[in-house]
């Protein structure tokens, strides 16, 4: 080979490894059993790559909190069934919508007991670190109903819970002793209750509910920062009362006051599903909906603590097929390799992925098509760039790494 079909072999061959590299290498994924293939995965937090819980909802049956090692289901920690409801105030069974780490304490969401607290301090992967009280009392009386819980954080003694149409604030631990005050929800009755007035004097402020319903129940429908420091949830969404052009609302003052920051481009009820963020400088919505094309996008944020002066950035995907719907983005540590899964089509999987924290997505389906051939996907968590996981319908649950 002479020398110049040598250089021009070195530049092909590392152009090539240059674009692999930029693409990214998808993790190969394999399957781990569920007990009951009804469930739907909804949540799943690693504290370890081989120490992970994952939450499940089912209808007309009990969810559940499990353990897991990568390879099996190693222990049921959790049975949403009467009996465990029973002591929380709740009748019926109970769902869980996935997890929140609050400093030491990983806290586990309900479908459907918005006064419930459980949670896990220690091993999470063993039952005895689990425990489940009611969240404290309203001040004035009332309950907090079945709502979804969304959220919850803490700042400098001070709690935010996060459910379905209100925030709740509180200065004591949750617990059977804890008071919650309501500390937003704009639609009737408004909370502030002068919040007229306010908007009066600030338009930008944001009228929409706290949350929008969709079925199955959102995986993402509100983000809180476990510190506080940032929440968001959608605006101008399907189902979801108020007013507002598409975009999110934004609280960088914990939940005390939410601003609309709006999106170029999309018209109508079509404003985003799903809210997250990758750390405190970049944050994502996304959208989807049946037979409405233009609702399937992702927008991303890198300066979200501008609050309604944050700019959001439409992200460039890929052809997408029909039906195409968005329920859930997730990240690696370090914000830049992610993964955003939903549906096409009645209920064929959708993955996608990312190497430069959102601003472009690659179709990565076949990855996991062949373990999930009719299997919606809802849920997923990066311990790290190599150990992935997914969940889904029908007890859909992947994983990768070793």
């Amino acid at each position: 080979m002479n020398k110049l079909a040598r250089s021009a072999f070195g530049v092909g061959a590392l152009t090539a490894l240059l674009t692999a590299g930029l693409a990214g290498a998808q993790p190969a994924f394999r399957a781990v059993k569920l007990p009951n293939e009804n469930e739907r995965v909804t949540g799943i937090y690693c504290a370890a790559a081989n120490a992970c819980v994952i939450s499940t909802d089912m209808p007309g049956g009990p969810g559940h909190v499990y353990a897991s090692d990568g390879k099996q289901i190693t222990a049921t920690l959790i049975t949403g069934d009467s009996k465990f409801a029973e002591p929380l105030g709740t009748l019926g069974d109970l769902g869980f919508l996935g997890f929140t780490k609050v400093g030491d304490r990983l806290v586990v969401h309900t479908s459907s007991a918005g006064g419930a607290f459980i949670s896990a301090t220690g091993d999470i992967t063993k039952p005895a670190s689990w425990s489940a009280a009611k969240i404290g009392v309203l001040d004035g009386g009332g309950t907090f109903g079945l709502n979804q819980q969304m959220g919850i954080g803490t700042r400098d003694g001070r709690w935010v819970l996060f459910t379905l149409r209100t925030l709740y604030d509180s200065t004591d631990a949750p617990g059977p002793g804890a008071l919650w005050s309501p500390l937003w929800s704009p639609v009737s009755p408004s909370v502030p209750r002068n919040f007229a007035e306010l908007q009066r004097a600030d338009k930008r402020l944001c009228d929409s509910d706290p949350g929008t319903s969709i079925q199955p129940r959102l995986t993402q429908p509100a983000y809180v920062a476990p510190d506080l420091s940032l929440i968001l949830y959608p605006n101008g969404a399907r189902n979801q009362r108020g007013s507002g052009n598409p975009g999110v609302c934004i609280s960088t003052d914990g939940g005390r006051r939410f601003y609309r920051a709006e999106f170029k481009g999309v018209e109508g009820d079509l404003g985003p599903l799903g809210v997250t963020c990758a750390g405190a400088t970049r944050c994502l919505a996304y959208g989807g909906l049946d037979y409405a094309p233009a609702s399937a996008y992702i927008f991303v944020s890198n300066d979200p603590q501008k609050g309604p002066d944050s700019s959001w950035t439409r992200a460039t995907l890929p052809a997408l097929r029909e039906n195409a719907q968005f329920r859930h983005v997730f990240f690696a540590p370090g914000g830049t390799n992610g993964w955003a899964v939903g549906k096409t089509d009645s209920s064929s999987p959708l993955l996608l992925q990312t190497s430069d924290g959102g601003a472009t997505w690659r179709d990565a389906t076949a990855s996991v098509r062949a373990l999930a051939p009719s299997s919606r996907l809802h849920a997923g968590f990066a311990f790290d760039a190599e150990h992935v996981w997914i969940g889904g319908e029908r007890g859909l649950l992947l994983t990768s790494g070793n």
